[in-house]
């Protein structure tokens, strides 16, 4: 893990909370991505991105994200804890 790493996870940590605490004004400045999901979720939308956003930031900043995948979707592909 470097600090390059760790400061790229800090600002997606930022930026998915402003996210899910400021959605008004992502929703006037960047649009309705609601389409997603359907009509009338707007709010919604914005909100998971934020999370979405907010745990990737995590995995990125202390060096879990290789591992997550791993543990997650490694068995489908082969390789999985035991692979690292």
């Amino acid at each position: 893990m470097s600090f390059g790493f760790f400061m790229l996870g800090a600002l997606m940590m930022g930026i998915g909370f402003l996210a899910v605490w400021k959605t008004n004004w992502f929703l006037e400045n960047l649009g309705d991505i609601g389409e997603l999901f359907g009509s009338g979720q707007q709010w919604l939308s914005w909100k998971l991105v934020g999370i979405i956003l907010m745990f990737l930031g995590f995995l990125v900043a202390f060096g879990l994200l290789q591992l997550f995948f791993a543990t997650t979707i490694g068995g489908l592909f082969g390789f999985g804890v035991g692979g690292l």
